[in-house]
């Protein structure tokens, strides 16, 4: 907290384009008469304001401003506060560690704890193998493809690299199953999504009498770990991707994650920087061939439900299908509790803890709209469209 520079929170406050109305309408609607007229122009005794925003509702000039700290609006759960010297804080109870706040915050006061020392120790001592999540397309230059970015990787050091995307596609028809056969014979009343831990964490926080609901798939990073060890389990493994929140899931003891190290694409283009490899310009290339355009799709909101859905009518021909899906934890909240109040029964609910889905993580390089496309691109440009039934046959212990 020494480095939060204590923005004001919730405050009203009179900018200078108060136009000193005849009519002072601020001043008529204040329930504790905390507004005065001072040289002409409207003043909030800020003593007396109880926050209710009833002066900027009525502002024809719209001359009455709400400040509120970056970080708690950008905070879904509201799980930031103030100290009693006014910095920020962190209720970890509410938190569900989507990491929203960092980007957010101007000072770059609110961090993450960066595992590139450890992960550069592991790279001397033996093999590590990267799986890089399906939103890197775009991230690091508009012509910058997957072969290139492989290429790059295995010349720092990486004995191998996989796509992420074959654990999404793996979720995609584990879930398809899960819906059909769940859902659709009544024995749960919805199915949640299990992709995105920031709201996998928030739907067991808000509906802890109804965790059965969320489905029991192995999230795309973690299938793809657990494959990747069948077939090198001497290897350490590291998730590169845009999400603060795959550190805690890699470190939970619920589920075994076999994830060893995670970093962003941030991180991964300050290693490409101290290695003096530059993507614009970088020409080799190695091919890579995991995943199909259904898996590859999770990256973007309403991508993980489109995926499940296309499963369903290809190998579930007939099942109706309901679609819900959210995204921004604000609005994750809002449809879990509709979901608990009976109002989403029979519905596949996708939720993404970050607005725009992956691709707007906080630790992206580029705009989610750019990044969005790109991923987009991605999916119709792959060579497989579905993945094979078969997947969700594969046993990964």
């Amino acid at each position: 907290p020494s480095a939060c520079d204590m923005c004001e929170d919730n405050v009203y406050e009179v900018s200078n384009q108060c136009r000193g109305c005849v009519a002072h309408p601020c001043v008529e609607v204040c329930p504790k008469g905390a507004i005065s007229i001072v040289d002409g122009k409207s003043h909030i005794d800020k003593d007396k304001c109880i926050k209710c925003g009833k002066c900027k509702a009525i502002c024809p000039y719209d001359a009455i401003a709400k400040k509120v700290r970056p970080c708690a609006a950008a905070c879904g759960v509201k799980a930031i506060s103030s100290d009693e010297r006014g910095r920020a804080q962190i209720d970890d109870e509410k938190c569900v560690k989507c990491g929203q706040c960092m980007a957010a915050c101007p000072f770059g006061a609110i961090a993450d704890k960066s595992q590139i020392f450890q992960l550069i120790q592991a790279m001397k001592q033996g093999p590590v193998i990267a799986e890089l999540a399906p939103a890197v397309i775009g991230q690091f230059g508009d012509d910058v493809r997957l072969w290139k970015i492989k290429a790059a990787l295995k010349e720092i050091g990486f004995a191998e690299v996989f796509e992420v995307a074959l654990g999404a596609d793996i979720g995609a028809i584990t879930e398809a199953r899960h819906y059909v056969n769940e859902v659709k014979t009544g024995k749960l009343p919805f199915l949640l999504t299990s992709c995105c831990p920031a709201w996998s964490m928030l739907a067991k926080k808000t509906l802890p009498d109804m965790v059965e609901t969320v489905s029991s798939a192995l999230t795309p990073m973690v299938a793809t770990a657990r494959t990747i060890k069948q077939r090198h389990p001497e290897a350490k493994i590291v998730f590169v991707g845009p999400c603060a929140a795959k550190k805690l899931e890699a470190s939970r003891r619920s589920v075994r994650s076999d994830v060893d190290f995670v970093i962003t694409f941030e991180e991964l283009d300050a290693i490409f920087t101290a290695k003096g490899i530059d993507m614009e310009t970088y020409d080799a290339e190695e091919p890579i061939h995991d995943a199909t355009g259904t898996g590859r799709g999770y990256a973007v909101a309403g991508g993980v439900a489109n995926a499940i859905e296309n499963c369903i009518n290809e190998y579930y021909p007939g099942t109706e299908v309901y679609i819900e899906h959210a995204e921004g934890l604000s609005d994750c909240q809002k449809m879990l509790l509709m979901a608990k109040a009976g109002k989403k029964d029979g519905c596949l609910i996708e939720g993404m803890g970050c607005p725009g889905g992956c691709v707007a993580g906080v630790g992206t390089n580029i705009a989610i709209p750019k990044a969005a496309q790109a991923v987009r691109k991605f999916v119709k440009d792959s060579t497989t469209a579905l993945p094979p039934k078969e997947y969700s046959e594969i046993d990964l212990p």
